[in-house]
Parts: C-alpha cells; sequence; structure tokens
C-alpha cells in the first residue's frame, strides 16, 4: 500500500498547480488508463507506442508497470485514489495531497537529533 500511496502522492503532485489550483485532470486519467493497461497484461513498450494514453505521462510509465506487476492489489488501490482525485474539486485534490504526504512521512526513518 506505501507504494501505491508513493506513486498517487508523484502523479498528484506532478499533474497539480498548488499555487494557481489548477490540475490535468486529463492526465491523470491517462495514469489511470495506464496502469489498466497493465493490469491486462500489456507491456511498457506496448502503452508507449499508443500515444493517445502515454502522452504527457512517459516519466510514470515504469513505476505504474512496476506497481501492477508487483503488487496488483495495490495497483487497484491506486486506480481508486486517482479516480476519487480526479473527481474532487480543486481544494479537496490539495487535502488529499496533503494527507498522502502525511501517510508517507509516518513511513520515514525517525530521524536523530530533530
Amino acid at each position: 500500500m506505501y507504494k501505491a500511496v508513493l506513486i498517487f502522492s508523484k502523479i498528484a503532485k506532478s499533474f497539480t498547480d498548488l499555487t494557481w489550483g489548477k490540475s490535468r485532470d486529463d492526465l491523470v486519467s491517462k495514469c489511470m488508463k495506464a496502469i489498466r493497461a497493465f493490469l491486462e497484461g500489456s507491456s511498457p513498450s506496448e502503452v508507449s507506442q499508443k500515444r493517445e494514453i502515454s502522452e504527457g505521462i512517459e516519466f510514470l510509465l515504469e513505476d505504474l508497470y512496476k506497481l501492477s506487476r508487483e503488487d496488483p492489489e495495490g495497483a487497484h488501490k491506486l486506480l481508486q485514489l486517482l479516480s476519487i482525485f480526479v473527481k474532487s474539486p480543486v481544494p479537496c485534490k490539495i487535502k488529499l495531497i496533503s494527507f498522502a504526504e502525511a501517510l508517507l512521512e509516518d513511513k520515514r526513518p525517525a530521524q536523530k537529533g530533530v
């Protein structure tokens, strides 16, 4: 589950402008399509060739592929998170990003002397 939240955070922060409150839901939807394709057995090269899926998210394809192969349940959880994210208004998207970051901070090793 940690890896799914980590990738969610990466996707959400990559496609959301926190300063102006804008989100590229079209690119988040492409990530969802790529995950579904990987879960159905497509390879990264097959998905890369489909420009309607891969254009704009090329840098995420390897992470999405690894998650779908190593942790299919985590990939389904990531799909659910991204679906909630796409349907949410911008203020809620910002809260979801903050929540994901808080979950990730819990998993980081504690620093000594802080």
